[in-house]
């Protein structure tokens, strides 16, 4: 049956036509598969493809130096260029995989660029308004793994060789068409290191997320940026990270509304210009912007300045201490509604400014209140200046005026500029009778003439600024062209003037072209001194004149005193001069304390190239100290050929020699005259003797100094300078030493050698700082200086230095006997400059110390009055920055003892638990223990109840590592202070200490727990008053510590003193103030309890002793009552008033006259009544009414015989010996009293009394010897 499904086969033609088709298409497929791969994988291929594009770019694009496939290509140069920019690709190398684009994905495994050179073309037309996106999405996804750029220059074909604004670019990218992730952008700029992330979707409205984080140069430190919301509406907040300058900003940006900006809140604290810029003035800045934008697109809001140190521009300071402002600011307008800088005290200038970009106009109007000049400039004198400044301007006519004044101080000026012309209108500066005025204009098209004149009619400087005064009559007139190159003429004239107080008269004229060729004549008189110049200098030939003759420098008031003369002549050219020169001067001084004195000095320079050169000093002092003593130098022979020679004694023991031979250059074009020769002569004496030990190549010139292969004997060791080359850009050198002996005029009783180092170095700076230094010990010992000298018993020192891809580390290991072991590692990152190297001071720091310190008794040698020991062991870590490291960990001590033998405090068993934090050692507990020493008086001690175990002192808080800073406090717990000739104390009490800025608080109160003062031994050695030693070396000052001091002192109730004549107990508190450097000042009372007082041998009762403080410590008020008891007079004395102005008046119970009062003080009784001891009373009269303390010979005799009279007086009345007689008494009790008498001449026995009181009016006298009696006397007083 046949099948109604069967098709009817195809016709042979159609067939056959199918089968062309097919076979046609299967050719073209193999012939793209072919020719793709030819193009990809086939570097004919990416010739070809190369070719074409040149070919069809129209000019735009040019590929040369091709090489590769397409797939792994290489291209030397890419360069495109239209309208708007011309950008150059130098050295590409792609790498990437073309399979990717049948899964509709761009893969670049590595695409890296040397160099990147983008120029903008100037355009003529305005920038139209950007526009935001339609879409952002991409018809394919891409993926860079990597991407470099070494370099990218901007606008650099104006510019040769232009350092690039960005380098080390690196990035990274992935994209599946519509979410973009930028997931590294990092490159460095001159101003910061930059690394960022970002993330954007391309559909609209393109959410953004980045994060930038920059380090930047200088300062700035590290700023940490995010950037959120959509390209709409941005909001951007940045922080800088500590411990750089505080700076925090937020914004909100509309990036395509003609005003982006629609917030901006900025705070800076603490910022010092001059650590971002060198030449940049000292501040402390503190800067707060608050701008939100209006409803006319405008920001407005407040700009504050505040400088927390404000400083005179002399003193590298910024003399304003604060600057507000309102602003509006638009893309068009820039306007400060009211400006206040305010300056000194009351000092002030306000006003509006505004700059409008559309009209191209400028106003100001500003009112100066009450400026003080020497607040902007210590030189200037004192004013309070008020006024007006303003400014006007549109695009086709500016000017300036000025009117300020104070009294008869007054300053007015007027400039205006137009197309053609900028013309002075007029300058008067006056005050009291000093004028200054001034006019000129200045064409601004053709040659640009200009025409400036002035006058000077009795201007005193010293009414503006501080110098001598003067009386100054001068005109002067500049006038000439500034095209094709300056020129014109100078004229001036002064007459009838004074400086100082010496006239002036003077008259010149001067022709100028250009900065090198000039003709005239110029003198001036002053005084006795005189300078005149004349003649001509040209590109050919010169005829110069100096002649200088000053006898009296002092005269011109200038701070420069003595006498200068001098004589120069200068012929011929540059290439061939004939110049001679003379100076001499008997006495210089300049400035700063500089004096030289005996200088000569005289110069020949000949066309027939002979050379000489002669100059000779005697001495030089600085700042009244002998430097340098018979300096001369000698030059001699041709240009081609000659030698130097120097000799100078310096300081006492320094005598220095050099020696050169060589030959000098002329100048070249863009190069300064070079001298090049042989160093053939070095010696130094002193200390560390140096002596060169063969001739050294050595060339120089104002931009270059260069010495090579020189070898130098040191300290006998030896050091060789392989090559010292310097320009103004950068340095180098390289070399060693070895056997470099430190002190080695080390005592020879010193067992070691000096200790010797060698080593070596290498370094080669210009941008950045590269190479190595490393030093060593080789052998020998350091020996600590004092009356037992200390070795330090080294066995290892050395100091390891090496700089490396911007990073300075520096390794340090020392292991010695005496003091132990420090092993401590440092890290410094330099930053990144464009000319010279240099640190920073927010460069990070990465270290650690390791310490183990065995016996502290190297301190010792620090002074004899210290004894040290311990051991300590020190654990660090050093991170942050430069200016403020961050030191982390620990400090322990054990047996730590620590003696100041002249103060009598001994601690013992000390132990020390620290720590570091940041920049501070906080101490945790520092602890000593003292024995208590026993008292040298038991008898006033028998109750005291001192612990069995010792004193204690512990110390707690913080010392700053890096400033003058800290915290500290301190407990003691009867802590013995002991002087075996002087004191014996044991005190307790609390207090702390703080130490910031230069300032130093104490506060606190001590209580003595017992204590005893005696009295000083008078035998110590001492010069007499009348030796002054002089020639001794002037310490150098210490800087000045303001004190502040609230201390209280409580006497305790066993406080006993033993000295001049007292002894007794004392009670009392005292409270010891002081403010910054005043005077110390005490409040409180003392007074004495139970307490005697010895004078002339007899004991004084003190029923009253007070000393009152109120302020002034050394004139407290007197309340002293001291009476001599058990006699029928109780008689004594009575002391008012104060230290400085006391009252003494003698007092007695029952009264009589201030004669007999003295004799019953100083003899027991009444006075002879035949007169003979007149003289003994009025030696004590004036003793007692004098103030003296009365500790004579006699009293010292008395106190070592243990006896209580010794004296000499003329025998009395009826008693059996004669003339002049001694007596030696001594007090049994206190009513009886023995003494023996004898002849000072006589060869008896003498008399042995014994006296003995029954009552007060009755007293029985019993004698033996030469005349035995029993005596019985009866008084009777008379008013």
């Amino acid at each position: 049956m046949i099948d109604q499904h069967t098709k009817n086969p195809l016709p042979p033609k159609a067939a056959q036509r199918y089968r062309k088709l097919a076979i046609g298409l299967v050719l073209l497929l193999a012939l793209t598969a072919t020719a793709g791969y030819w193009l990809l994988y086939s570097a004919s291929g990416l010739q070809s493809a190369a070719a074409a594009a040149n070919r069809w770019g129209g000019g735009m694009i040019r590929l040369t130096g091709v090489h590769g496939t397409l797939q792994d290509l290489h291209i030397e140069t890419i360069h495109f260029n239209n309208t708007e920019l011309s950008l150059t690709l130098q050295n590409l190398h792609m790498r990437w995989d073309p399979a990717q684009l049948f899964h509709r994905q761009i893969s670049i495994q590595r695409l890296a660029l040397a160099s990147i050179h983008i120029d903008q073309h100037a355009i003529d037309t305005a920038p139209s308004a950007p526009q935001p996106p339609d879409s952002l999405l991409l018809p394919f996804g891409l993926s860079i793994a990597s991407m470099t750029a070494d370099a990218i220059h901007l606008n650099a074909a104006s510019q040769e060789d232009a350092a690039p604004v960005i380098t080390d670019l690196a990035l990274t990218l992935e994209s599946d068409g519509q979410h973009h992730q930028l997931k590294q952008l990092n490159f460095t700029t001159p101003w910061a290191t930059v690394e960022s992330q970002a993330e954007l979707d391309g559909n609209a409205p393109f959410a953004l997320n980045a994060r930038i984080g920059a380090i930047a140069a200088g300062s700035w430190g590290g700023i940490d940026t995010t950037v959120t919301g959509n390209l709409n509406q941005l909001t951007i907040q940045s922080a800088s990270r500590p411990p750089a300058t505080n700076m925090t900003l937020q914004a909100q940006l509309q990036p395509f509304a003609a005003n982006p900006v629609t917030q901006l809140h900025a705070i800076l604290q603490q910022w010092n210009p001059s650590d971002f810029a060198a030449n940049a003035p000292q501040a402390k800045l503190s800067v707060s912007a608050q701008l939100t934008q209006n409803e006319a697109g405008q920001l407005t809001g407040n700009i504050d300045i505040e400088n927390h140190a404000p400083a005179p521009l002399d003193q590298g300071g910024i003399p304003l201490s604060a600057i507000h402002a309102r602003a509006l600011i638009s893309s068009q307008l820039l306007a400060l509604p009211e400006i206040r800088a305010l300056s000194g005290k009351g000092g002030v200038v306000r006003g509006p400014l505004a700059w409008d970009r559309n009209k191209h106009t400028l106003t100001a109007d500003l009112a100066v209140e009450r400026i003080d000049p020497q607040q902007l400039d210590t030189r200037l004198q004192s004013a309070a200046i008020s006024g007006k400044i303003e400014l006007t301007g549109d695009a086709d006519k500016q000017s300036a005026r000025a009117d300020l004044r104070d009294g008869s101080l007054r300053l007015t000026a007027g400039i205006t500029r137009d197309a053609d012309e900028l013309i002075l209108e007029q300058f008067n500066l006056q005050r009291n009778r000093s004028r200054l005025t001034g006019q000129g204009k200045l064409q601004l098209t053709g040659e640009q003439m200009f025409d400036v004149s002035g006058a000077l009619i009795n201007f005193n400087s010293a009414d503006f600024i501080q110098t001598a005064d003067s009386s100054l009559n001068a005109t002067l007139q500049v006038s000439g062209q500034l095209l094709p190159m300056v020129s014109g003429t100078l004229t001036y004239a002064i007459h009838n003037s004074r400086l100082a107080k010496s006239p002036v008269n003077g008259s010149g004229e001067i022709a100028f072209t250009g900065t090198g060729r000039f003709s005239g004549k110029a003198e001036l008189l002053a005084g006795s001194n005189r300078l005149l110049a004349h003649g001509r200098m040209d590109g050919e030939q010169h005829d110069v004149q100096l002649t200088v003759n000053a006898p009296a420098l002092a005269q011109l008031g200038l701070g420069v005193s003595g006498d200068l003369q001098t004589q120069l002549t200068f012929r011929g050219t540059m290439q061939a001069p004939d110049l001679d020169w003379k100076l001499t001067s008997k006495q210089l001084e300049l400035p700063g304390k500089q004096k030289l004195s005996g200088i000569s000095a005289s110069a020949r320079w000949h066309q027939k190239d002979t050379i000489a050169l002669n100059l000779a000093v005697e001495t030089y002092r600085a700042h009244e100290q002998a430097t340098i003593k018979q300096l001369s130098a000698i030059l001699d022979g041709k240009t081609a050929g000659h030698r130097l020679a120097v000799n100078a004694n310096i300081n006492k023991d320094t005598a220095v020699q050099l020696a050169a031979s060589g030959s000098l250059s002329p100048a070249k074009p863009g190069l300064p005259p070079r001298w090049q020769g042989q160093l053939t002569e070095l010696s130094a004496t002193g200390n560390m003797p140096v002596r060169l030990l063969a001739p050294a190549a050595l060339a120089a010139s104002t931009t270059l100094f260069s010495l090579n292969d020189a070898a130098l004997s040191i300290s006998s060791g030896s050091v060789r300078i392989e090559q010292l080359h310097w320009t103004p850009s950068s340095w180098k050198t390289r070399g060693d030493f070895t056997g470099i002996a430190l002190l080695p005029d080390t005592p020879a009783h010193a067992k070691d050698a000096p200790l010797q180092l060698g080593g070596r170095w290498q370094f080669d700076a210009a941008a950045q700082l590269t190479g190595e230094l490393h030093i060593q010990r080789e052998r020998g010992d350091w020996t600590l200086p004092g009356d037992v000298p200390q070795r330090l018993g080294l066995q290892q020192l050395q100091l390891q230095a090496t700089a490396r891809h911007g990073n300075l580390s520096g390794q340090f290991a020392l292991n010695s006997e005496a003091l132990g072991s420090v092993q401590a590692e440092l890290a410094l990152m330099l930053p990144s400059k464009k000319t010279q190297w240099s640190t920073a001071k927010e460069s990070p720091l990465q270290g650690n110390i390791h310490a183990t310190l065995t016996s502290l008794k190297w301190l010792n040698a620090s002074g004899n009055n210290l004894r040290a020991d311990g051991e300590l062991r020190v654990q660090a870590g050093i991170h942050g920055t430069l200016q403020q490291p961050d030191i982390h960990g620990t400090v322990a001590g054990t047996n730590l003892s620590l003696a100041l033998l002249e103060q009598g405090i001994r601690l013992q068993q000390g132990t020390l638990a620290a720590r570091f934090q940041q920049a501070n050692l906080h101490i945790d507990r520092l602890h000593f223990a003292s024995p208590h020493a026993a008292p040298p008086d038991n008898r006033l001690f028998r109750d005291l109840a001192l612990q069995d175990t010792a004193g204690s002192l512990t110390v707690s808080g913080k010392i700053g590592l890096t400033g003058s800073s800290g915290q500290l406090d301190f407990s003691l717990d009867r802590l013995p202070l002991a002087h075996k000739t002087d004191y014996w104390i044991v005190t307790s009490g609390q207090g702390a200490i703080h130490l910031q800025n230069n300032r130093l608080s104490v506060t606190g109160g001590l209580q003595t727990d017992a204590g005893l003062i005696m009295q000083p031994p008078e035998n110590r050695p001492a010069l007499p008053d009348d030796i002054v030693l002089v020639n001794t070396p002037s310490a150098q000052q210490p800087q000045k510590l303001a004190l502040d001091l609230d201390m209280n002192l409580n006497l305790g109730e066993k406080f006993y003193i033993r000295a001049s004549g007292l002894e007794g107990r004392l009670t009392g508190q005292l409270q010891a103030r002081s403010s910054g450097n005043q005077p110390l000042k005490l409040t409180g009372t003392i007074a004495a309890q139970d307490a005697a007082f010895k004078a002339y041998g007899q004991d004084l009762k003190v029923r009253r002793g007070i000393v009152s403080f109120q302020g002034s410590l050394d004139d407290p008020n007197l309340n002293v009552l001291a009476v001599r008891e058990g006699l029928a007079v109780e008689a004594g004395v009575e002391i008012a008033g104060s230290v400085r102005h006391p009252r003494v008046k003698l007092v007695s119970t029952p009264e009589v006259p201030d004669t007999e009062k003295l004799s019953w003080i100083v003899l027991g009784r009444k006075p002879d009544t035949s007169g003979l001891d007149t003289s003994v009373l009025l030696s004590a009269a004036g003793s007692i009414l004098g103030g003296q303390s009365g500790s004579g010979l006699t009293d010292r005799i008395t106190q070592a015989l243990g006896v209580d009279e010794i004296t000499f007086k003329q025998a009395g009345v009826g008693s059996s010996l004669s003339g002049q007689i001694g007596v030696i008494g001594k007090r049994i009790s206190s009513r009886a009293y023995l003494s023996y008498e004898r002849g000072l001449t006589a060869t008896t026995i003498g008399i042995t009394k014994l006296t003995y009181n029954l009552t007060p009016k009755v007293t029985v006298v019993t004698q033996a010897g030469e005349d035995s009696a029993v005596d019985l006397f009866y008084t009777i007083q008379f008013d």
